[in-house]
C-alpha cells in the first residue's frame, strides 16, 4: 500500500467526518466554537479509527492480489519456455543446494541429485495416468518427485500409491519464490490498456473528493435554509457516497 494513499485517506476521512458533524452540532444549535472543536475531535478518532482497520485490510488485500497474479504470471513463463530452458533454470535452482545434493541434468526435463530424481511436466494439460505410468517405468533407487502446473486427481491418487511426491504450481511457486529465484521478466507478459467499463471509472477512487465536496456544499447550504431536512438528507447520501467509493472503488 502507498503511504501518499494511506494518508490520503485519512485526510479524507477526517474532513467528510468533520464536515457531517459541524452540520449537525450547528443544527442542535451548538455555539460556532464548541462545533469547531467538536467536529475536529469527532474527525480526528475517525481518521484514527479508519486508519488501523485500512492499514490492515489494504496490506492483506493488495499483497495477495499482487502474489496472486505474479503467480500466475510465472507459472504460465514455465509453460511456454522450451524443454531446455525448463531444464536449466530447475537445475540452477537446486544448484543451491550443497554439492552432494546439487541438480545434474539427466535428459530433457528430468534432474537428478543423491536422494531425488526430478521430473519436470509443465504444460496447460493437467499430468494423466499415462504420465505417471511413464515415470514409474523408470527404475531407480532414488525419491521420485513430479514437479508439474497440475494434476488430474486419479493420476495424483495413483502417484501417492506409487510413492512419487508431487509439486503443483503453487507449490513450485512457493519454493521458486522462497529461494529468490523468480525471473526478473516472463514469457507471454503482455502489458496492454484495456478499455475500463464505465461503472469502473464511475466508481473510481479519484471520484471519492467530487463526491465529498458535492456534498459538503449541500450540507453547508442546510445551515442557510429555513428547510434544512432536503440539504441534510442529500447532502449525507453524498457523503456516504464518498466514502463507499474511496474506500471500495477502483485504482
Amino acid at each position: 500500500m502507498k503511504r501518499s494513499a494511506f494518508i490520503s485517506d485519512l485526510i479524507f476521512t477526517f474532513f467528510l467526518t468533520s464536515v457531517f458533524t459541524l452540520t449537525l452540532f450547528r443544527y442542535e444549535r451548538i455555539s460556532l466554537g464548541v462545533s469547531v472543536i467538536l467536529c475536529v475531535l469527532c474527525g480526528a478518532l475517525a481518521a484514527c479509527a479508519v486508519g488501523l482497520l485500512l492499514q490492515s485490510k489494504r496490506k492483506r488485500f493488495f499483497l495477495k492480489r499482487s502474489d496472486e497474479a505474479q503467480k500466475q504470471k510465472f507459472l504460465l513463463h514455465l509453460v511456454l519456455l522450451s524443454d531446455e530452458k525448463k531444464t536449466e533454470f530447475f537445475k540452477k535452482l537446486f544448484s543451491e543446494q550443497p554439492p552432494e545434493l546439487s541438480a545434474q541434468r539427466f535428459g530433457k526435463l528430468r534432474l537428478v541429485t543423491k536422494t531425488n530424481f526430478y521430473f519436470l511436466k509443465f504444460c496447460f494439460q493437467p499430468v494423466t495416468l499415462d504420465d505417471v505410468a511413464a515415470i514409474t517405468r523408470l527404475k531407480t533407487g532414488k525419491q521420485k518427485t513430479l514437479l508439474c502446473l497440475q494434476i488430474d486427481e486419479a493420476a495424483y491418487d495413483l502417484c501417492k500409491r506409487l510413492d512419487v511426491d508431487v509439486m503443483t504450481g503453487d507449490e513450485v511457486y512457493r519454493l521458486v519464490k522462497g529461494k529468490n529465484a523468480l525471473p526478473d521478466s516472463y514469457l507471454g507478459d503482455v502489458q496492454g490498456k484495456k478499455r475500463k467499463p464505465k461503472f469502473r471509472l464511475w466508481l473510481a477512487k479519484r471520484n471519492g473528493r467530487r463526491f465529498l465536496s458535492g456534498g459538503a456544499l449541500i450540507l453547508l447550504t442546510a445551515l442557510f435554509s429555513p428547510f434544512p431536512y432536503y440539504y441534510l438528507v442529500f447532502g449525507s447520501a453524498l457523503l456516504i457516497i464518498a466514502a463507499f467509493v474511496r474506500i471500495f472503488g477502483y485504482e
